[in-house]
């Protein structure tokens, strides 16, 4: 009977091969080679089901102390020669300084940068082994200490720890880029630290050689561009000796990735001295701008804020200034970034003042007065700096207007 039922199963099948194999056989073979045909599609089609991993958040915390007894029991167990110990210390240390009491009180009193620090070396220089990710860990908590001011100038202090932060970024080591990027930011925002940092000839040239490593290098973490930044803006004749100002017009002229943000701040920044003057005279730097400004739809920048601070700083000199006579249109360019864009007010200032500028060529003046004038008496300015810049413009233009007529 059984044999029977099988027959009505796989017909064609059944009809083919009824003489050499029984019914029950064909379909079992059937059956296993459609399974298999099966399980191969789904793993093409999506991952495999399983059951999604528990969560480590409580088994690499430590167990806190309360009160004030929390910060000396996490050092104390830091210090443990057990390895998940220890692990447990750094991880939940990382959290508990995240307040900014614990982490001054830590800094002031548990002497905190100093014992992290002996420990980051000791796995950098291979005298310990990683049984974890500590190397992270402790880059996360040197980046939770650096935002205060004192633990800022105790880590620039300590010029080891400023050699590996160099060493982590030039050797591109990820996870650990971005964090010792930021760690050095956050040490060049703080005036008092950049005068530290810059002290020593030796981090500048670090910073030189990584950016040098590859000049075509499409991205950089944006941490390290604005330390490179905070740097050139104390000292751009120093950043002129290192070939800065050639590297960052090569990537303005080849048009890399996001030249128009941090890369044209950077070289803006080098204008600031004579010297940076006197090459941006030599390459031509107005027209660059020019090209800029003009270029087709798909070579547009997104933000125009730090091409219009290049044209600012550059025409402080006197040759640049009379080379934009020839470019009687930049004033144009101007008014349209400084009408259309209604949410960066950094760009209505560098606007504004980079017209005054080139109101000191006469044509220019008289540009402005006949096609512009109207437009900057009615721009809406977005902060009180850039509505200073406006009024302090429109007095002068008026003036000129007075005094002729």
């Amino acid at each position: 009977m059984w044999e029977q039922l099988e027959k009505y199963r796989n017909q064609f099948l059944q009809y083919e091969i009824k003489d050499v194999m029984k019914p029950s056989s064909i379909n079992c073979l059937q059956n296993t080679e459609w399974r298999t045909f099966m399980k191969e599609r789904d793993l093409c089609k999506c991952f495999p089901q399983r059951c999604p991993p528990s969560s480590t958040y409580f088994e690499d915390r430590a167990q806190l102390a309360y009160g004030n007894l929390a910060l000396p029991k996490l050092l104390k167990e830091m210090d443990s020669g057990v390895h998940l110990t220890h692990w447990r210390a750094i991880v939940s240390l990382s959290d508990f300084l995240l307040n900014p009491l614990n982490s001054q009180r830590a800094i002031l009193e548990m002497d905190i940068i100093r014992k992290v620090k002996n420990a980051f070396m000791r796995m950098r220089l291979k005298f310990h082994a990683s049984h974890y990710n500590e190397v992270v860990t402790y880059l996360k908590i040197f980046n939770i200490l650096s935002r205060n001011l004192n633990g800022a100038e105790r880590i620039a202090n300590c010029k080891c720890l400023r050699i590996e932060f160099y060493k982590i970024l030039k050797r591109k080591e990820s996870v650990k880029e971005d964090l010792a990027s930021e760690i050095l930011y956050n040490l060049t925002s703080k005036p008092k630290v950049l005068g530290i940092v810059l002290g020593d000839p030796e981090n500048f040239e670090s910073v030189a050689g990584i950016f040098k490593q590859d000049p075509c290098r499409p991205f950089y973490p944006v941490p390290l561009w604005q330390h490179l930044c905070n740097m050139l803006e104390v000292a751009p004749e120093r950043g002129i000796e290192l070939g800065f100002f050639e590297l960052l017009h090569s990537r303005i002229v080849n048009r890399l990735p996001k030249f128009w943000d941090m890369a044209s701040r950077g070289f803006a920044l080098l204008l600031r001295c004579a010297e940076g003057q006197r090459r941006f005279d030599q390459v031509d730097g107005i027209r660059m701008i020019y090209e800029l400004f003009s270029a087709k739809d798909n070579e547009q920048v997104d933000n125009y804020e730090n091409v219009v601070l290049i044209l600012l700083n550059g025409l402080h000199s006197k040759r640049s200034l009379w080379r934009s006579r020839e470019f009687t249109v930049l004033p144009c360019h101007l008014g349209r970034r400084m009408s259309s864009d209604s949410a960066n007010p950094r760009l209505q200032l560098y606007c504004l003042r980079t017209l005054r500028e080139l109101g000191v060529m006469p044509c220019i003046k008289r540009y402005i007065i006949a096609n512009w004038l109207q437009a900057i008496r009615q721009l809406v300015c977005l902060d009180a700096e850039a509505e200073c810049a406006r009024d302090s413009l429109l007095h002068w233009l008026c003036r000129d207007i007075a005094e002729s007529s």
